[in-house]
């Protein structure tokens, strides 16, 4: 390892092996790829995974260093997530072991695991060395979407047409439908309105044009938002003998998921929200209470209710 720091430092990294790999408590060692330091996971459907670690090293603790200590950080880009979990030392003092369990919802595309190893100099915690890093594969298939990007793909197609899904031909006047069935979901957009595509494709456009262009397109967010939550909540499953809920295997359908728990009054995850979901069962006021409030969240994420407010404004006085 290049010496990068001004205290002791482990010259070579550690090495890391998986000694174990479950998927929702079932073995799967087969996903393990030594050759590659891969764990893949896209052919399974699963809602948690449990991983077995350890670290070893032949070299022995730098001169000047004490209390040596081991952790596990898992990272996710696209999800921006960071989480460490602690190492126990074995009792013969050869290795760093550590068991950790990540839910699927807190991951998409791929994460690493890396040890970190840490210990005190100058009555300091210093980081001394790392170990070989691993992947765990997560969505292969799913490459990162440009920044700015929408979330989902979009086409423009007159509901007229033979080429229109079932469900759009039978609403032909329809402005947009999101097809779920869709991998990744398609959102179509009605060519078939005069004027439509050239107002939402409108760059540049002032006054009424303007007003009319963002109304029409907070409408299309908050539709669009509305199906995949719909589409979500339908996936959620009451856990059995006291287990957790789970939710929806599709990322975007877990994303939608903790976008609407962040905005609840009375969740901050999208487990608290599977947990709500599936405590609604049978209790029709619980339920209308929940889309109500549901509702008012969607049009708060879409900004339709902002753009709804500006166009207002705008016009106040015309």
């Amino acid at each position: 390892m290049t010496p990068r720091f001004a205290w002791p430092t482990y010259r070579d990294q550690w090495d890391c092996q998986v000694t174990g790999f479950k998927l929702d408590g079932e073995p799967d060692d087969d996903a393990i790829d030594s050759d590659y330091l891969r764990l893949k996971t896209p052919e399974r459907v699963w809602a948690t995974a449990d991983i077995e670690l350890s670290a070893t090293t032949d070299e022995p603790l730098p001169t000047g260093l004490s209390v040596l200590t081991a952790h596990v950080l898992l990272a996710c880009a696209t999800t921006q997530l960071r989480r460490a979990y602690p190492m126990v030392e074995h009792p013969d003092g050869s290795r760093f072991d550590a068991q950790i369990s990540i839910p699927r919802s807190a991951l998409t595309q791929k994460a690493s695991l890396s040890v970190e190893l840490v210990a005190t100099h100058g009555e300091r915690q210093r980081i001394i060395g790392t170990g070989v890093e691993w992947t765990l594969v997560v969505d292969p298939g799913e490459a990162p979407r440009p920044a700015g990007a929408p979330p989902i793909s979009s086409a423009w197609l007159d509901f007229k047409s033979d080429d229109a899904p079932p469900e759009a031909r039978r609403s032909p006047m329809s402005y947009c439908y999101l097809d779920i069935n869709e991998a990744p979901p398609l959102l179509y957009l009605n060519s078939g309105i005069d004027g439509f595509e050239t107002l939402i494709k409108a760059e540049n456009a002032k006054l009424e044009r303007r007003r009319h262009r963002d109304l029409m397109g907070a409408m299309i967010a908050r539709q669009v938002t509305n199906s995949l939550l719909r589409a979500a909540v339908e996936e959620i499953t009451p856990g059995e003998h006291g287990a957790p809920a789970t939710g929806p295997a599709t990322r975007i359908l877990q994303n939608t998921c903790e976008a609407l728990a962040r905005e609840l009054p009375d969740t901050n995850t999208a487990e608290d929200l599977y947990e709500k979901v599936a405590a609604l069962d049978g209790n029709l006021t619980a339920t209308a209470q929940f889309w109500a409030e549901a509702d008012l969240v969607l049009d708060r994420m879409t900004g339709l209710s902002d753009t709804v407010m500006n166009v207002c404004k705008d016009v106040k006085h015309v």
